[in-house]
């Protein structure tokens, strides 16, 4: 199966801005207030589909990929610089407090958050540096910049080939689990290739009739539904290896049917609230929110430690309502401040390099 390439512009989809606050919520509250169930891998979910569909949109509106017809090179050149422009110095900026901490992981480590490398150095360690844990996705989503524009050169504006890359995500954390282990497998790029091959299918199908019978929210409830009963189910079952390997296929499916149901329904963000000033405002500073958010946390139980003696009054301070109430205000605040100073600016600075194809007018939203 085929499709002609998607003809609509990148312009700005408040309803996916609004999604971003709500997958950059879900993870903070995960790592703040450790709920007894995952919800933190929803957002993770989330952020990655979104990536393949805004991060392809760009690849193949400008033909910025591996062979593309017209002459590559500039584009792909122009497609790095903008993504590097718009992740790399407010990440840096994040590992410059991370070091002053001192977080002891990033100190010893440098340069393999420099590199986009966290996600390995924590799967050798088998263990997630104190307060830095997070950055695994980060160097997850660089490596996909850097793979996807030859893939997307590769397999061409196909779905069938899309599918096939979903699979071999399935078949990897398969031979992972028999062959290796289940150590923390999810933290390998392979893993989430179905993540962002369905994100990109969203982006080839958009407007396609095929895909448009794939969008109701009841799927997309029903899909959550089911990932959620097989945590509970299947973890420490004797299916357990099984639903390991299934878990990302299943999380997988939830956050493309969630999105491309969203893309078709602007009534249904509507009802949800994604469309509200807050989760706008939020959305659009969901970078720094993920950033800062972990290291800020590491923060504030050293302070408590410091300041409160006893361990009962440690205890209520970093209970979940402190906890949220305390750094909640202050982590909007340096989302806002990282925004106002860094991204935005960044974002005005990164127009100055733009792709040879202007014909269209494009407002890259990722």
């Amino acid at each position: 199966m085929s499709t002609a390439p998607p003809s609509t512009p990148l312009a700005f989809r408040p309803e996916l801005n609004g999604l971003r606050a709500v997958a950059v919520g879900v993870v903070v509250l995960q790592h703040w207030v450790h709920p007894p169930f995952p919800f933190g891998e929803m957002g993770r979910a989330l952020f990655f589909v979104l990536s393949g569909y805004l991060v392809s949109g760009i690849i193949w509106k400008y033909g910025a990929y591996v062979g593309a017809p017209g002459g590559w090179g500039p584009q792909l050149r122009t497609f790095f610089i903008r993504r590097v422009l718009r992740i790399i110095p407010p990440y840096y900026l994040a590992l410059v407090g991370c070091y002053l901490l001192p977080l002891e992981t990033v100190q010893q480590h440098l340069s393999w958050f420099l590199l986009p490398g966290a996600n390995l150095l924590f799967y050798k360690m088998r263990g997630w540096g104190d307060g830095c844990g997070h950055y695994w996705t980060q160097a997850v989503d660089e490596q996909f910049y850097l793979l996807w524009p030859l893939v997307l050169g590769l397999v061409g504006r196909r779905v069938w080939p899309l599918l096939g890359l979903a699979a071999v995500a399935w078949a990897f954390r398969l031979f992972w689990l028999v062959q290796v282990g289940s150590g923390m497998m999810h933290l390998l790029l392979p893993s989430s290739l179905d993540l962002f091959a369905l994100g990109t299918l969203l982006r080839l199908g958009q407007r396609q009739a095929w895909l448009a019978r794939w969008r109701s929210g009841w799927l997309a409830l029903l899909a959550w539904g089911a990932w959620a009963v097989g945590v509970r189910a299947f973890d420490g079952s004797p299916w357990a290896l099984a639903w390991h390997g299934s878990f990302g296929t299943c999380i997988a499916g939830a956050a493309f049917l969630t999105i491309n149901w969203l893309l078709g329904s602007p009534s249904a963000a509507r009802r949800l609230g994604l469309l509200q000033p807050v989760a706008q405002w939020m959305g659009r500073r969901s970078y720094g929110f993920y950033l800062y958010h972990l290291p800020l946390f590491v923060f504030w139980q050293r302070l408590v430690y410091h300041f409160v003696p006893d361990a009962v009054g440690r205890t209520t301070w970093m209970g979940p309502l402190p906890t949220l109430l305390v750094l909640g205000p202050v982590l909007a605040a340096m989302a806002a401040a990282s925004w106002h100073f860094v991204e935005e600016p960044l974002d005005r600075f990164k127009n100055r390099f733009q792709y040879q194809k202007e014909s269209v007018t494009v407002a890259e939203t990722a």
